[in-house]
């Protein structure tokens, strides 16, 4: 992206489009311009004062001929919105899930991958300080050798954050809406082998989701198994891992942005702290997606990342419908 001209597009005007351009907002030196097909959305960016300009069609957003492009539109126009933007050159960030539908993500990957042009995955995560350094810590065999792992997340907060959203009844939306944890466990610990999930629903909360909560098992290939929970009931939130080592444990708060290592042989707790502002891995990602665009940097999350978890998804899903283990392809 050469010269002082720096337009950034995005597709939707949503809870998760306004978060990405408020870190796009914090950059400076950009231009934002949007589509989406509501009147009172797209009234309400341009009064923001963050968005130049908003426009009533897609094909009206790619003919400003933007420099990178955020699909931040429902699920199922992702893929047919990041093929288009590919076809016309243009560096794109769609956010997870890649796709409504796993066939469409299977089918359309490679055409994407064909244009040439470098695309990727919001999956945030990735860009949380405390995510990247229990990345780091694993690889540096802080804990000895992975043997297992518990996933807890509680988000009903995302309910409330995003109720536009859920106002329409979609079923096992929980599984997509926190396939983030499958992104990050396989960026962590490598591919994921088969999953066992079982599933239910509790009606003691304002909102019900079907189901509103899950819990699992998961096997990866690198002959680590660990548990998770994730549900749409605990209204205070927590999102963690921890891990069990051959050489100690570690447990990772990413709400507080805590890492606490206890390593065999001693008593002593290490805590690292890496709290950072909720808006600091959109920002991250955001900068990525623009040295994407210049061609500085890889895609963190590719477009493969995105189908893996995916695929991912699809196998709890089957799991939980059918009660039992599920082979997960990578």
């Amino acid at each position: 992206m050469g010269g002082s001209r720096r337009l950034v597009a995005v597709s939707g005007l949503g809870s998760i489009a306004t978060q990405h351009i408020g870190a796009l907002s914090t950059l400076g030196g950009l231009e934002i311009v949007a589509f989406d097909p509501s009147a009172r959305l797209r009234e309400q960016a341009l009064a923001s004062g963050r968005v130049r300009r908003a426009v009533t069609t897609f094909d009206e957003l790619l003919d400003l001929d933007p420099d990178a492009l955020i699909v931040a539109s429902p699920d199922f126009a992702h893929l047919e919105q990041a093929q288009a933007a590919a076809e016309r050159g243009i560096p794109s960030l769609v956010e997870k899930p890649l796709a409504d539908r796993l066939p469409d993500a299977r089918a359309a990957v490679p055409r994407i991958e064909a244009t040439g042009t470098a695309a990727m995955v919001g999956y945030v995560l990735r860009h949380r300080l405390a995510v990247g350094t229990v990345r780091r810590l694993m690889a540096e065999r802080a804990v000895g050798t992975a043997t297992s792992f518990q996933v807890m997340l509680g988000a009903y907060g995302t309910i409330t954050a995003a109720a536009s959203r859920f106002a329409t009844a979609e079923p096992n939306r929980l599984y997509r809406d926190y396939s983030h944890e499958w992104d990050y466990l396989r960026w962590i610990f490598g591919p994921i082998r088969e999953v066992l999930a079982v599933a239910r629903t509790t009606r003691d909360v304002p909102h019900i989701e079907h189901p509103n909560i899950v819990d699992g098992l998961i096997a990866m290939q690198a002959d680590v198994v660990g548990s998770f929970h994730i549900d749409y009931a605990d209204q205070r939130g927590n999102r963690s891992l921890h891990i069990i080592g051959t050489g100690g444990t570690l447990f990772a708060d990413f709400g507080l942005g805590t890492i606490t290592l206890r390593r065999a042989g001693t008593d002593r707790e290490e805590v690292i702290r890496q709290v950072e502002p909720a808006a600091g891995p959109l920002t991250r990602q955001a900068s990525h997606l623009l040295a994407v665009a210049d061609g500085t940097e890889q895609p963190r999350v590719t477009l493969r990342d995105g189908l893996a978890a995916l695929e991912a998804t699809e196998a709890l899903i089957q799991s939980a419908e059918n009660r039992c283990w599920v082979d997960v392809p990578d």
